[in-house]
């Protein structure tokens, strides 16, 4: 799992990801901790490092808040857990309008750090099982939905692009489409369908992926394409 810290206080900060340490290491879990100390340097970087499945989030930041850096994950990111850690109770109404996993009270609960995780986990998990079983000649291979950042149809051969590879094969595209739901994947040109996950900026010139690859609009599913793009955004 791959957590985000973001927490001004450097005492505060150590605090819990010790804790998190403690919880992987309790669980057999792997995890990924990224440490900030601010909300701009949070956003600084995560425009370079791949997704975070969690983000504790620090709501008593200076210059810009937990509660203001969590509405600008939310336009890049609708799938992050995000957990609020602060000492005033008036703020927990606050986080529903971004949709907050957890509000956690100050000075941090390890159970309630270990529930957090153990919770969050399990989601994560269920939602990685959404996978499909692709054939390359004898072999068969699992892929996770979540990773796939777009749909390529090339002759009679479905190419996969991942972050890290492309995947090809044989199929029908026609028949493979069906097993990519809107709003998530959505149909952009006859050729393409995309991940909205990893989608930055749509136009009638093309459709702009995390990576800055920009894929081809057809006139014909323009329309199509901007009612998913408002309902996976606004759901």
């Amino acid at each position: 799992m791959r957590i985000a810290i973001c927490e001004d206080n450097r005492e505060h900060l150590e605090i819990l990801e010790e804790m998190v340490n403690r919880w992987a290491k309790t669980n057999n879990e792997q995890v990924v901790i990224g440490r900030y100390q601010s909300a701009e340097q949070f956003l600084f970087c995560m425009k370079d490092e791949p997704h975070y499945d969690l983000a504790f989030l620090d709501i008593q930041m200076a210059k810009i808040n937990g509660l203001q850096l969590a509405r600008m994950i939310r336009e890049e990111d609708r799938l992050i857990f995000l957990v609020f850690t602060t000492a005033l109770k008036q703020y927990a109404p606050k986080g529903y309008e971004v949709s907050a996993f957890r509000y956690l009270l100050k000075p941090l609960q390890e159970e309630e750090v270990f529930q957090a995780l153990t919770n969050a986990g399990s989601m994560i998990e269920d939602r990685k099982r959404e996978a499909v079983i692709i054939t390359q000649g004898d072999d068969s291979r699992r892929i996770f939905k979540d990773d796939i950042y777009y749909i390529e149809v090339e002759n009679h051969h479905i190419i996969l692009h991942l972050k890290e590879e492309t995947i090809r094969f044989k199929a029908k595209l026609k028949e493979f489409e069906t097993q990519f739901r809107e709003p998530w994947f959505c149909k952009c040109h006859r050729s393409y369908i995309v991940n909205l996950k990893y989608t930055g900026k749509i136009s009638r010139e093309g459709v702009e992926m995390e990576g800055k690859e920009v894929l081809p609009i057809s006139k014909s599913r323009w329309e199509a394409l901007n009612h998913c793009y408002m309902e996976y955004y606004m759901a």
